[in-house]
């Protein structure tokens, strides 16, 4: 089999996986808005367990989790063996490369909870991982650790606000995608991408906070996001946002699946 035509059904695989979990996140995130749904319940694992549910949700849940795995060969592949041509004289492009093996980290992680899911296995004590992050905190090296991530996350939600005011993930898709096609994916990229800095900029601010605190409690995801919005003036109002920022975010990984360049 051609290795170029294997590396494209993988990543539109991978892609179609991430459409389905950004969709189904953000419909968790309208229910916090609108419904008694607690915002801790505004997470990957609460996402999986979603689809179990549904009809035939363990044969839908497989089907999302082999496709994280893809994703994560994509991105594997993407890093390895550079096939967007990046050139690695540019700091830019460098930081790129590196982003796709922090990507495949990421996802990595997303794909244990699923698989977790799947078998019904427990997860860690939460008490047990705050203690895990509270003596990281206490050790100078850890602070500045933590410190270092916070601003990389600021920077990466920076990004995310430059994709919306440019619409340069535009260059990411085929020529040939149909002009109506296009129009949905630069109003939905907008959309996803206006919220992921949303919620990367508040993630950042969380672990600079527990950088500077050395308390892991004042870190936090896409549920304390969620709930310090939830308390601002019109606080469901920004949630449901949200909430559609991520479905909006899902449908662009969705023509990802069908449009993007792979080679």
């Amino acid at each position: 089999m051609d290795i170029t035509f294997l590396t494209k059904v993988i990543a539109r695989i991978g892609y179609s996986a991430k459409c389905i979990v950004y969709c189904v996140l953000g419909i968790l995130t309208l229910l916090v808005a609108f419904t008694a749904t607690r915002a801790e319940e505004v997470t990957k694992k609460s996402v999986f367990q979603e689809i179990l549910y549904t009809p035939f949700g363990s044969v839908s849940l497989t089907a999302v989790t082999v496709g994280f795995a893809c994703y994560i060969a994509w991105r594997l592949a993407q890093g390895v063996s550079n096939p967007g041509n990046l050139d690695m004289t540019k700091p830019k492009d460098i930081l790129m490369r590196l982003f796709y093996f922090f990507s495949a980290i990421a996802y990595g992680s997303a794909t244990y909870v699923s698989i977790k899911v799947l078998m019904s296995l427990q997860d860690d004590s939460k008490q047990q991982q705050q203690q895990v992050g509270e003596s990281i905190l206490q050790t100078t090296w850890g602070a500045i650790l933590v410190g270092a991530i916070s601003l990389a996350v600021i920077l990466f939600s920076l990004i995310q606000f430059k994709h919306v005011v440019k619409t340069d993930f535009m260059d990411k898709f085929v020529s040939s995608m149909p002009a109506l096609q296009s129009k949905i994916v630069v109003w939905c990229g907008r959309l996803g991408f206006a919220c992921r800095g949303v919620v990367y900029l508040m993630v950042g601010v969380f672990f600079m906070n527990a950088s500077i605190a050395q308390k892991s409690e004042k870190a936090g995801g896409l549920p304390e996001a969620v709930s310090t919005l939830l308390v601002q003036p019109f606080g469901p109002w920004m949630v449901s946002a949200l909430g559609v920022g991520l479905m909006g975010f899902g449908i662009f990984c969705g023509f990802e699946g069908r449009y993007r360049k792979t080679d």
